[in-house]
């Protein structure tokens, strides 16, 4: 978080990687979706929005199967 003002703060998110070997099939096909779902409920929780943003099926099915913190 960068400060402008009292008001105001700039929110920079940069992602830099190199995908090899099974990364190539799951980035696309989960960690995307779960990335940007994360990323979009951050910012829903840093400003104050008319509506927050909604899961997609996609991202509700990987969470339902995916393995649960104990």
């Amino acid at each position: 978080m960068l400060p402008v003002d009292d008001e105001r703060t700039v929110l920079r998110h940069t992602l830099s990687m190199r995908v090899t070997g099974v990364a190539r099939l799951s980035r696309p096909l989960a960690y995307r979706w779960l990335h940007d779902a994360v990323l979009e409920d951050s910012l829903d929780r840093a400003g104050k929005p008319a509506r927050c943003t909604r899961w997609s099926p996609c991202v509700r099915l990987l969470m339902a199967i995916a393995p649960k913190e104990h």
